[in-house]
């Protein structure tokens, strides 16, 4: 995990596919503030006022175009179901993933029903609304959007991440003195992924970072570490290994990732749609 210095990267389920979560029974304690308790029921009357009528929409769209998959013999295929499924726990070993499932009372067998079912949804929409996106469409666009297309200038970084300012100091101390430093990321961070990869970050592009980190990692030369940065409930030392000028983007290299943009695009306009249609079929009770 990049302990907190990119500004937005979170691991995003769906609301609709909440009904795939483990139900609690409503006295199960969440979680227990200065001895008071907040119970699975409390969660759930909180989450009903602020979001119920939206979900419940989203639910019902769900279950009618999943309807729609099983008249039109679609199914979602067992392979990309894995390829998601490897995407969303990379970096992270299999206990750290399940463990991070467990806090929502989620298992690998709902994350995996999950994409089942939004696997579902995509290639019925495809379907039912003709969906495609040619290599002129592709070419189209990218005409129209060389400019936003261009890959930002980056910088491949390295991470120590420890949990006292006290580490952090002893870290940098052994860094002054010669020591390597993806050798020390995985013998004294306290992050699994990073004490994995050797505090790999990989290409970390500008205006990703938190601006006082940015501002810091862009302006030193190759091969030198950081300050003490606090990130998140510890402290992180940063390091510089490549610098990446910015680059024009390249049809070739990017047509894969065109594609999914544009129909991802495509789908999120037409779902409603298609849910639209299938309601004025459909034989829909609200239960008051």
């Amino acid at each position: 995990m990049k302990k907190t210095i990119m500004l937005a990267t979170t691991l995003s389920l769906c609301a609709a596919g909440l009904q795939a979560a483990t139900v609690r029974p409503e006295k199960t304690v969440m979680a227990v503030v200065n001895g008071a308790k907040i119970t699975a029921g409390d969660l759930t009357a909180q989450l009903w006022w602020q979001h119920g009528a939206a979900v419940l929409s989203e639910m019902i769209d769900e279950k009618l175009v999943l309807e729609e998959a099983a008249r039109l013999k679609i199914s979602a295929d067992p392979k990309e179901i894995e390829s998601r499924v490897t995407a969303m726990s990379a970096g992270l070993d299999k206990g750290q993933f399940e463990k991070n499932l467990k806090m929502v009372g989620w298992t690998e067998t709902d994350v995996r029903e999950l994409i089942k079912r939004q696997l579902m949804v995509r290639e019925t929409v495809m379907a039912a609304k003709k969906i495609s996106v040619t290599d002129e469409d592709l070419k189209a666009f990218y005409d129209e959007n060389k400019d936003k297309l261009n890959l930002p200038e980056a910088v491949k970084l390295s991470q120590i991440f420890v949990d006292t300012k006290a580490d952090a100091d002893a870290a940098l101390e052994s860094l002054a003195v010669g020591a390597n430093f993806a050798k020390l990321s995985a013998l004294k961070s306290t992050d699994a992924a990073l004490k994995k990869n050797g505090g790999s970050l990989g290409f970390i592009s500008k205006g990703s970072l938190l601006p006082d980190i940015e501002k810091e990692v862009f302006g030193l030369e190759k091969g030198a570490y950081s300050k003490i940065f606090p990130t998140g409930k510890g402290f992180s030392i940063f390091y510089v290994e490549e610098h990446r000028p910015a680059q024009p983007a390249v049809f070739e290299d990017i047509k894969v990732e065109l594609k999914v943009a544009m129909l991802n695009q495509t789908l999120s306009k037409k779902l409603p749609e298609l849910a639209a249609e299938l309601k004025q079929k459909a034989k829909l009770e609200l239960v008051p």
